[in-house]
């Protein structure tokens, strides 16, 4: 009996299930971003690690192995160049789940499975370090008796008054 093997079987027999991980794995590289359900992104997030790690190592032996599990030549080649380059300093942890409202035909819960950007993508310290500017809102007007009070404004602001229309009479 195998331990501590775990995997979400989806109610697909085992060729279908694998088909439809390639499937996802192909659609996450090439867009980087994919809406599914919870625990089809928790599932496939392994996958396409493991792609990336592949890539980044970049030996044919690599190449052949994303080669067998990615359908598309072009996305083994983005994987070998721009996605190696992208995470050349990271180790793991190349994808992001974010959880989404539920689904409306069966309130399945979905997460957006998408690629982390890559350092120089995110914004640089010294931008965050300026204050931020506030908005100008409105000051409230205050009344007379509020400006005799010392500016304080505990008094209530004068109301506005409306302007009445005027119907012209029917001749």
């Amino acid at each position: 009996m195998p331990h501590q093997v775990h995997q979400r079987k989806f109610g697909r027999e085992t060729g279908h299930r694998k088909s439809m991980f390639r499937n996802l794995t192909q659609a996450i590289l090439r867009y980087e971003s994919v809406k599914t359900t919870e625990a089809k992104a928790k599932e496939v997030r392994t996958f396409v690690d493991g792609m990336i790690i592949l890539g980044k190592n970049g030996s044919l032996v690599a190449r052949r192995k994303a080669i067998s599990w990615l359908p598309e030549k072009e996305i083994v080649d983005k994987l070998f160049t721009d996605l190696a380059t992208r995470y050349a300093d990271r180790t793991s942890g190349f994808t992001r789940l974010t959880r989404l409202p539920r689904r409306v035909g069966d309130s399945a819960p979905m997460m957006l499975i998408e690629l982390m950007p890559a350092v120089e993508e995110t914004a640089d310290p010294s931008a965050e370090a300026k204050p931020r500017r506030r908005l100008a809102l409105p000051r409230r007007k205050t009344t007379a008796k509020a400006s005799s009070d010392g500016g304080k404004g505990a008094g209530p602001a004068a109301k506005k008054t409306v302007a009445k229309k005027t119907v012209k009479a029917k001749a």
